[in-house]
């Protein structure tokens, strides 16, 4: 038994005249359809005979799918939830601007299950949306269709399991501090030039081993020994956003890791270039370092 050709099918197995297939296909909206169990002849040579329950229908994955509602005379919020097996702020995030009184013809978005949609506003990146509602990074990614981190303004996403409360938050606005202190201590040397040359960050000074976090949500992008800075942790928050931790006795992270705002990092030490332990904190803008203390609360 050949497989058909317009399935790109990843792994079958023929148990008791059942194929099942593992995976899914991907289609161009980025909505992931899981294929049903398919039924082949039980005489078929190629099949062994064993007998196979079928998981229930509650263990399957319901399909991410976006609708539209067409209201009809006698429509309220309430029961359109209710018909799709929503909640009525999920169904009022999905349409800003409507209220109880729909109409007949109205077009309604129906969300495939609790959360809101997102339109991105300048200044969003896709890792501050996603700390901002508290969805991970790859979950957004993945029920929108995106390979890429990268958003445009005037998109529109979904946020799976976000609060509605939150809907018209503008990302950017929610954003304004854009930046947490990465650790405790002293500032003992601050951002500028000399003895002719930039200090491109700050220097915040503690004992060994002071806890040191992320300063913003992000993927890291260097993790290990970077010369004078010791070791060092890099983050890429987007946005042409990167943040750099230097001089660490420790790191707890690696190269690729997605990490939240205030996420445990490293440990602050005095490797590298340094008279003593303490935190070298940068902020890089499209490659130029910027004062942390401009971005920092």
């Amino acid at each position: 038994m050949s497989l058909p050709k317009t399935m790109n099918a990843k792994k079958w197995a023929y148990l008791g005249g059942v194929a099942l297939l593992a995976g899914a296909w991907t289609v161009n909206s980025g909505i992931h359809i899981f294929p049903e169990t398919i039924t082949v002849s039980p005489n078929d040579p190629q099949v062994a005979q064993t007998t196979v329950v079928a998981p229930p229908p509650s263990q399957q994955a319901a399909p991410q799918v976006i609708r539209k509602h067409t209201v009809v005379a006698g429509d309220t919020l309430t029961g359109i939830a209710q018909q799709y097996n929503i909640d009525v702020d999920t169904l009022v995030a999905a349409n800003p601007g409507i209220n109880d009184l729909i109409h007949p013809g109205d077009q309604l978005i129906i969300l495939p299950n609790k959360g809101v949609m997102y339109e991105v506003n300048s200044g969003d990146t896709l890792w501050d949306i996603a700390h901002t509602y508290g969805v991970q990074l790859d979950t957004i990614k993945s029920v929108n269709g995106k390979d890429s981190d990268t958003v445009a303004v005037g998109e529109k996403l979904f946020i799976p399991g976000a609060r509605w409360a939150r809907a018209d938050t503008s990302v950017s606005r929610a954003s304004a501090s854009r930046f947490m202190w990465p650790t405790k201590g002293e500032i003992s040397s601050p951002f500028g030039w000399r003895w002719g040359r930039l200090h491109a960050g700050v220097d915040i000074a503690n004992d060994i081993g002071t806890h040191v976090m992320a300063a913003r949500a992000g993927r890291v992008i260097w993790a290990g020994w970077r010369g004078g800075y010791g070791y060092a942790v890099m983050i890429d928050h987007g946005g042409g956003y990167v943040s750099l931790y230097g001089h660490l006795d420790d790191y707890f992270v690696e190269r690729g890791q997605y990490v939240r705002a205030g996420q445990r990092i490293a440990s602050m030490g005095s490797t590298g270039n340094s008279t003593g332990p303490h935190l070298h904190f940068e902020v890089q803008k499209d490659g130029e370092p910027v004062d942390p203390m401009g971005m920092l609360p």
